[in-house]
């Protein structure tokens, strides 16, 4: 199995000052076509950090994809150390030239002498071109292995990716006969990663051996991803297969319905194939759950509007909320969440209707209502109804997952 590492050069990343999300590009690209990632490092701009981490990955990679450090500028370091690092000297190219010049023409910009010095490559490397900006790639194959410099741009590391080095990667694969790794996620909604793993139970019962299943989980749910080798895809295909359909005998009632689609994703789709609509009834979460619904392209389809209601003021005069039922019962409440749901549905005249009504934190908590206590109301022609959660102590999480409990309602009411 060809084995693939990642090294992001850059004090930048290093200190947190930019997220590399890079790594998780390239790592995520390799997966699909089957290489097997075994290291993400990340190195500032230091000539010996970086001998060091190349001289730490050749122990146990076939391929060595670095980003960043190819710019014009001073802290730009990676091409003159592989240069050095590998015997090398710069010529001048008249392909990267060309694109280079090419690159200000159509911006009608001056070149600077700057830019025209990234012409230069070492003489042992084969050029990947830079269409869309103006450090070219490089690929050497010394020591038995690859070593792949990109720039740091993602749109332009993302474009000779797809274009150049997948490709070749691919042909290392088949000329190698390697052996090659699959995977596949389940998505599910509605259940913690613990009650989901009692009902599967030891999975070591129905993996072979090298066979894996992680579990995911954030606040939209619990990802369940299957991992298989294997000498071909094909084979790995019939086995993800098998996994998945042992693995759904046992939690069919939590797998969102839509393969390969997360949650979101999948409510949209059902409302959008059902020709159902929606408004939404917000106070806790401030306008996340329309901001979540309106993400997916194609959400004015189905999503008609909603009220954001922060106050008992609001939810009484936009919502139609009883005074007396928040008198009695308070804002946070089955009685409050009922009305919000069931009149905002009729307010924009749609098929459901969703209200959020809670105690996000950090204050405002008591020990009838602690902090976390979250009341979310679902409303159709056919019933309206409330249901409690109690998620926890951080704001931020409890708004969170005030949106993705929604949603899951949102979701049974559609698939029932």
């Amino acid at each position: 199995m060809l084995k693939v590492s990642i090294l992001s050069i850059g004090d930048e990343i290093c200190i947190g000052q930019v997220l590399n999300s890079n790594a998780q590009w390239i790592a995520e690209k390799c997966t699909e076509i089957g290489i097997e990632v075994i290291f993400h490092l990340t190195v500032g701009d230091n000539k010996q950090r970086l001998i060091e981490s190349l001289i730490f990955l050749e122990k146990s990679s076939d391929v060595i994809i670095m980003t960043g450090g190819l710019g014009p500028t001073s802290d730009d370091i990676t091409k003159p150390i592989l240069t050095e690092y590998f015997g090398d000297k710069l010529v001048f190219s008249d392909e990267v030239n060309a694109d280079i010049e090419e690159f200000f023409r159509k911006r009608e910009r001056e070149i600077s002498k700057m830019s025209l010095s990234q012409a230069e490559v070492p003489s042992k490397c084969r050029v990947i071109r830079n269409k869309l900006g103006t450090a070219p790639g490089m690929v050497f194959f010394e020591k038995e292995r690859y070593y792949i410099s990109l720039p740091g741009v993602p749109y332009e590391m993302k474009e000779m990716m797809e274009t150049s080095v997948i490709p070749m990667l691919i042909e290392e694969i088949e000329r190698r006969h390697e052996s090659v790794v699959k995977y596949k996620t389940i998505y599910t909604s509605g259940i913690p990663e613990s009650n989901l793993a009692e009902l599967i139970g030891n999975e070591r019962e129905f993996l072979k051996e090298g066979e894996t299943l992680a579990y995911l989980p954030s606040t939209k749910g619990v990802r369940l991803r299957i991992g298989v080798p294997g000498p071909d895809f094909s084979s790995c295909d019939e086995r993800l297969y098998e996994i998945e359909k042992t693995l759904i005998s046992k939690i069919s009632n939590f797998v969102l319905p839509l393969e390969n689609k997360e949650l979101t994703d999948t409510v949209c789709e059902l409302l959008k194939t059902k020709k159902k609509t929606l408004a939404v009834a917000e106070s806790c979460t401030g306008g996340m759950l329309g901001a979540e619904i309106t993400s997916v392209s194609g959400a004015s389809e189905f999503f008609i509007g909603g009220e954001i209601t922060y106050s008992n003021w609001a939810k009484s005069a936009r919502l139609n909320v009883q005074e007396k039922t928040l008198l009695e019962f308070g804002a946070v409440s089955e009685q409050t969440a009922c009305e919000m749901a069931e009149n905002v549905r009729k307010i924009f005249n749609t098929d459901f209707g969703i209200s959020i009504t809670g105690i996000a934190g950090p204050t405002g908590g008591s020990p009838e209502k602690p902090v976390g206590t979250v009341w979310i109301g679902l409303s159709s022609q056919e019933k309206t109804y409330a249901k409690k959660f109690v998620f926890g102590g951080n704001r931020n999480i409890n708004r969170e997952r005030a949106v993705y409990t929604a949603l899951n309602e949102l979701k049974k009411a559609l698939v029932e």
